[in-house]
């Protein structure tokens, strides 16, 4: 193999590129055999796609059958909706539509993870050369298959953000090397931003270390820094014209592309390219004072003009939605709620984070990519920390890990390479077999078969949750009595709301969706009170009918929600209230379908 890092190529290394198109093979076998199961994001992400493709307004962003009376404003970017739906149209010219859908739910998700994939393999040629690169795809093709953002039908933002994220960090050990660089690196990050803003914490990260790069090196960066500001700066007005609508730009909010947001970035980037310009020839400290400035004026102006975007967004819930609606939300929860669902492959991920953390250190003070290595040990520090108090932020840990994780395969490899010795051989192997959290998740499970229960008790909880999540009703066939049925709105448990809309006409009261505040709020109300007492509230609010999954995958928590008075708890029991008549329905219906009686 070679060792050279300055004269590299990776275009013309034939050996990784036929390794590349096997890597990438074997993810897309991975990915279908490890099966799937449509999220709610996925599957309103294409209801919001249908909705356009049925003419709704590019710059309109209402989801007019989600909420009471007026729908909700959606804050979904256009930008994942285009092609999506270009790629349905054009599959459509040749293919019945369900067929046209089928491939475009498996194109575009294979199509972003090959690209994320390459982004990892030219990331560990710039720090190992061909052996860093063949390392990346195989910790690459475990970090992808093991975020389950790129299965079938994953038609959410989030894979799209991993894609930027490394391609970002891409990037970034390219601009050395490549004038394009900072150019793009810029306008990478503003199109993350444009499309939602879970990863702004690492966006902000890779900013700053660009920051730092201009601050060390001086004149010398000048250029790719002034680039790199005004690349994001245009990317960001660009995007804002071409994707926002005024009333969604100046909804007061930190979750999509709106003035909040777009204000305070370009204050940074274009304070940033200003200060490159007149500031690189300055001595150390006069950069350093300029980097500090541009940062003070960047804070004053959020603080300014989007004081919300600088707390917590949790804490601007109200309490209800918090305790009844976001403590149900997988990807919302805790370490500690975790811990007691998934104990062996959160630890296994929280250990892998932290090896990594202290190679990262080493690399960072041996390697001539100081800077490199810096920022992806800030990644990892970030990402442990916020996965810590939100899970959902164990997609982007995971992705942090990928360049330094191949670099430790790459120094493995050489070491087992140079000496053939077996004990190097099983250093590698065992390293590779642990890079997956699923090992843990496996360690956990044999152990308890050896230990007697009480180490199997803390799986069983995830196991009993998986069995229970009510898949049955998510079906297409579920809803079939619904269809049957004249439009009306709908209550039903907030995971089935966009199924609902998916497959019917009708709409819903709620569903989980956070903006859907006036909704969410309303059916927690109607969930906890007693079931006697909430006809004449199921009038007021327009809902027509009231669906219960069989499988009641939420029963017990909305009993306890409601002190076993809730409407739920009634049904579950078979006690039909008097102001709903049951909608006949087969025997193994994944649904019971209840219309509304009481008088309007």
């Amino acid at each position: 193999m070679q060792n050279s890092q300055g004269t590299y190529s990776l275009f013309a290394d034939r050996l990784v590129l036929r390794f590349f198109v096997c890597a990438y093979a074997a993810l897309l076998v991975l990915m279908s055999l490890s099966g799937h199961q449509e999220g709610s994001d996925d599957v309103m992400r294409w209801v919001v796609v249908q909705d356009l493709l049925q003419g709704q307004g590019w710059f309109n962003s209402q989801q007019y059958r989600l909420g009471p009376e007026g729908g909700t404003l959606m804050h979904w970017s256009r930008l994942i909706d285009a092609p999506i739906a270009l790629l349905y149209g054009t599959f459509g010219l040749v293919l019945p539509p369900d067929m046209a859908l089928q491939v475009t739910a498996f194109v575009w998700p294979s199509l972003l993870a090959g690209l994320t994939l390459w982004a990892f393999a030219v990331t560990g040629s710039v720090l190992g050369a061909r052996e860093g690169a063949v390392s990346a795809l195989v910790v690459g093709v475990l970090a992808l298959e093991h975020s389950r953002k790129f299965d079938y039908f994953s038609f959410d933002h989030h894979n799209a953000q991993i894609l930027l994220f490394a391609t970002a960090l891409m990037l970034f050990a390219l601009r050395r090397d490549k004038p394009y660089a900072g150019w793009l690196l810029g306008a990478c990050l503003a199109l993350s931003v444009s499309i939602g803003t879970e990863s702004i914490l690492q966006i902000a990260l890779v900013a700053i270390f660009f920051a730092v790069d201009w601050i060390i090196n001086g004149e010398p960066a000048r250029r790719p820094t002034m680039a790199f500001g005004a690349g994001l700066t245009v990317t960001l007005v660009l995007t804002s014209l071409a994707t926002t609508g005024q009333k969604a730009f100046l909804f007061p909010s930190c979750d999509a592309l709106t003035l909040s947001v777009a204000l305070p970035a370009s204050v940074a980037a274009m304070g940033l390219c200003a200060a490159a310009r007149v500031g690189s020839a300055w001595p150390l400290w006069g950069r350093i004072s300029a980097f500090l400035a541009v940062g003070a004026v960047t804070l004053a102006c959020a603080y300014s003009f989007a004081p919300h975007c600088l707390s917590n967004p949790i804490e601007a819930l109200p309490q209800d939605m918090r305790d009844y609606w976001l403590s149900q939300v997988a990807e919302a929860q805790t370490i500690s709620v975790i811990l007691e669902l998934h104990r062996g492959e959160v630890l296994a991920l929280i250990a892998m984070s932290f090896v990594t953390m202290a190679a990262a250190l080493i690399f960072a003070v041996r390697s001539p990519f100081r800077l490199e290595y810096a920022l992806f040990l800030a990644l990892i520090v970030t990402g442990l920390v916020v996965f810590l108090y939100q899970s959902r932020m164990m997609t982007f840990l995971g992705v942090s890990l990928v360049a330094v994780q191949a670099q430790i395969l790459r120094v493995l490899y050489t070491r087992y390479a140079s000496s053939r010795r077996a004990v190097s051989g099983l250093a590698m192997v065992a390293f590779v077999l642990c890079i997956s959290p699923k090992i843990g998740a496996s360690i956990e499970e044999q152990l308890g078969r050896f230990a007697g229960p009480s180490l199997a008790a803390p799986a069983l909880p995830a196991r009993q949750s998986r069995q229970n999540s009510g898949a049955s009703c998510k079906t297409p066939e579920a809803y079939a009595a619904l269809r049957d049925l004249p439009a009306g709105r709908v209550l039903v448990d907030f995971d089935f709301a966009a199924n609902v809309l998916r497959h019917t006409d009708h709409s819903v009261l709620a569903g989980n969706y956070h903006r859907n505040q006036a909704g969410i709020l309303a059916q927690i109300e109607l969930f906890r009170s007693d079931a006697s007492q909430i006809g004449s509230r199921l009038t007021e609010l327009d809902v027509d009918y009231v669906m219960l999954c069989t499988s009641a995958p939420r029963a017990e928590f909305w009993s306890w929600a409601s002190q076993g008075r809730g409407l739920q708890s009634h049904l579950v029991a078979g006690e039909i209230p008097d102001y709903l008549m049951r909608v006949q329905t087969t025997e193994d219906a994944a649904f019971q379908v209840f219309k509304v009686t009481a008088l309007r």
